[in-house]
């Protein structure tokens, strides 16, 4: 009989426009506050309409009971099965809406959260905004994670801002800061909540970052000068950080070296007369108004957007001159200076020739003629010493006797082009032959580039994507585009020189690799490994119910150290060793990434917390990778806890570590000899630190079940 109700409400639900899959079945009643479910009507409705508002609420399921009354509820079943759902729908006698103890249970097919709350800007500054925001008020389930994404929607740059998005881990964060932002643009911020099987809908807010100076401005040129006027040539300016407003001609007394910072503007002719300011602006002229005032006379006496051009009398009769560039927006207003005319010799020069001293001009000619004269004779000389050593050399030879036997005495080095390149002397490498010959090339088709960039790095833009493996089966990649003709000269020398570093090392089961390239006409695709996900989010993904085994730490810490000292006998030191540069695949290997190019995909990080003493002050020296992987260790034993989370600034780390020799605190289920094993990894002496080697072999020891997590996890701190 429960049976044959059971069908006939499936099939009544079906026949009204609720399917099958949306019924989950008769449960009795929550006698405890297990389900919590939430009463929105308590009069005649049906089971379609019960759904439809419980989804508008963001609950996973609905509920009705007593044959009219509709619950919303994230969780259900507390209680157990019930077969007493027989009473029908007030709002439809063809449902049926559960009993007085029991409730008809549906799917409203929500899978996310509810969307956070209170999305707001707390801070702006040039190149980064603060983000606050509320966790959603129905999770359904554990919130995991919150992705931001960030698009540019209006700018004063020419370059395109390519929309960003990162991933905040830990469901109790509420705050991050955005970075790597461009000055003066407008920004649409966009975060969602993620559970364990899906995401809630976006709320959004739009802010502006802070303007920054507008680019430095070309010093003026002199076209025309007499006694109390200069007229001038001004070249045009332009601002990528902010509207560009106006233009400032200042005059400065000679010899004087005034402020330029940004923020410092200047006053007028009287003011600094009357206070004995040795500089002053003389005139001021919009932006759009530079057509008209590109040639300047400096001293006619007018008044220029309410500033007086004073004539050119003493002290300011022998002046220097420069431009400012100025920017406002809103509240906000920033300056850039040019160099000054007239602060340089060769300036003073431009000043006297400007009034006809011929005599002058006669002697800077003689002097050039003179200097022609020395350089073509010096020229002459060394291609003569040259010539004359070839012709000793050659006539040395033919002296020789016809039996003297000629033997090498040593390698033979190279002397203008004639002999042998020396055996110990290596041929000079070519990164793209190796590139080509060492690793993959990969097929254009074969890879797929995600658009949307993680982030912009050194070289170009970082985004994820799949390439397809010999077998068609694809893999998820990281993939640094560069233009590689675009970069300047120097930079290229340095990313080939981070290239090689990657093919240098190889590939191992501990380090995330080179893949491949793939190289376009116009850019050439870096692939790199890419583990599903990275050790800090699979520990912070623990403080929010996701499982990570306890003794996996250790051998994790063994394999670490293995990839670190391939590394090291490879003569590549890792400069950016944490746990958030350490990936980790699904079963549990982790993969050593941030070396080489590899480095610029890593998120924008401070590492102070993570520096040993001997490099606070002296970045430009080795890494002390020993030192960072002890205090890896420790975030594994905190669950992705925040290394010195009690010390705010930077300064403040530096100080406890180097003056006070304060070191990170034993756990509470930390044993006591793996703290001693962290502790000979943070010796003042490096010297006396342990080998990779030793440290391999780590997992020997024993390590108990984590009961506490006791240090917590501040994104800001580690974060820029």
């Amino acid at each position: 009989m429960n049976q044959k109700i059971y069908i006939i409400t499936l099939c009544l639900s079906f026949g009204y426009g609720v399917s099958v899959q949306d019924y989950l079945g008769c449960f009795k009643s929550p006698t405890t506050d297990f389900d919590s479910p939430l009463l929105v009507f308590n009069y005649a409705v049906t089971p379609i309409k019960c759904i439809a508002e419980c989804k508008s609420r963001y609950f996973m399921y609905a509920a009705l009971m007593k044959g009219e009354q509709c619950y919303c509820m994230s969780k259900y079943g507390g209680d157990g099965p019930s077969n007493g759902c027989t009473n029908p729908c007030s709002g439809d006698g063809k449902a049926f809406c559960g009993s007085h103890d029991s409730m008809s249970v549906y799917s409203t097919d929500q899978k996310g959260p509810s969307p956070p709350r209170g999305l707001e800007v707390s801070e702006n500054k040039p190149t980064s905004l603060r983000v606050m925001w509320q966790p959603p008020d129905i999770p359904n389930g554990i919130v995991r994670s919150y992705n931001i994404r960030v698009v540019a929607v209006e700018t004063h740059s020419t370059l395109q801002l390519f929309p960003t998005q990162i991933e905040i881990i830990g469901g109790t964060s509420d705050n991050t800061v955005l970075t790597n932002l461009q000055p003066g643009t407008k920004y649409n911020i966009s975060i969602v909540a993620l559970n364990a099987v899906g995401e809630s809908e976006a709320i959004y807010v739009i802010d502006w970052t802070q303007i920054g100076p507008p680019d430095k401005p070309e010093k003026p040129k002199i076209i025309e000068k007499n006694d109390s006027t200069i007229k001038l040539r001004i070249a045009k300016g332009s601002s990528e950080n902010g509207p560009l407003t106006a233009y400032q001609i200042v005059v400065a007394d000679a010899g004087i070296i005034p402020p330029t910072s940004h923020d410092i503007a200047y006053t007028n002719y009287d003011k600094a007369i009357k206070n004995d300011i040795p500089y002053y602006i003389t005139g001021e002229f919009e932006a759009a108004e530079f057509y008209k005032y590109k040639e300047f006379v400096v001293g006619n006496g007018l008044k220029i957007g309410g500033y007086y051009n004073a004539p050119l009398e003493q002290p300011f009769d022998n002046p220097q001159i420069g431009v400012v560039l100025v920017s406002k927006l809103r509240n906000e207003i920033q300056y850039s200076y040019s160099d000054l005319l007239g602060s340089e010799k060769s300036d003073n020069f431009m000043f006297n020739r400007s009034t006809g001293n011929s005599g002058f001009d006669s002697t800077i000619v003689g002097l050039c003629v003179a200097i022609a004269l020395l350089g073509t004779l010096l020229l002459a000389t060394v291609l003569g010493y040259f010539i004359l050593r070839r012709r000793h050399e050659q006539i040395r030879m033919t002296k020789l006797p016809e039996q003297q036997e000629l033997t090498l005495q040593g390698p033979m080095h190279e002397v203008d082009n004639m002999a042998y390149i020396p055996e110990d002397v290596p041929e000079r490498p070519n990164h793209y032959q190796d590139l080509k010959s060492r690793v993959w090339s990969i097929p254009k088709n074969f890879l797929n580039v995600d658009s949307i960039p993680l982030r912009r790095g050194r070289f170009g833009t970082i985004h994820t994507g799949t390439v397809q493996d010999k077998n068609g089966a694809p893999t998820k990649v990281l993939v640094h585009c560069i233009s590689d003709g675009k970069l300047r000269a120097s930079e290229k020398k340095n990313m080939l020189r981070e290239l090689d570093v990657c093919i240098k090392v190889g590939s191992m089961n501990h380090l995330a690799g080179l893949v491949g390239n793939c190289e376009t006409p116009d850019t050439l695709y870096v692939v790199l490994e890419l583990p599903p996900q990275n050790l800090k989010s699979r520990l912070l993904g623990a403080r929010s119910g996701d499982l990570f085994p306890t003794e996996y730490i250790l051998p994790i810490g063994s394999s670490i150290a293995a990839g670190l000292s391939y590394l090291e006998a490879h003569k590549v030191l890792h400069s950016h060793l944490c746990a958030r540069s350490i990936g980790l695949t699904d079963d549990f290997v982790p993969k050593i990434m941030g070396f080489g190019i590899g480095r610029h995909s890593l998120e924008d990080m401070k590492l102070a917390r993570w520096t040993a003493p001997e490099r606070f002050g002296h970045k430009k020296h080795n890494p002390a990778v020993v030192w960072s992987y002890g205090v890896v260790i420790w975030e594994m034993m905190s669950m992705g806890g925040t290394p010195y989370s009690d010390l705010q600034d930077e300064c403040d780390v530096e100080e406890a570590v180097v003056e006070k020799d304060v070191r990170l605190p034993q756990l509470r289920d930390m044993p006591d000899p793996v703290y001693e094993v962290l502790l000979s990894c943070w010796q003042n002496n490096s010297e006396e630190r342990p080998m990779f080697d030793e440290l391999m072999r780590l997992h020997t020891l024993s390590i108990c079940p984590i009961t506490a997590i006791t240090e917590p996890y501040l994104p800001e701190l580690e974060l820029n």
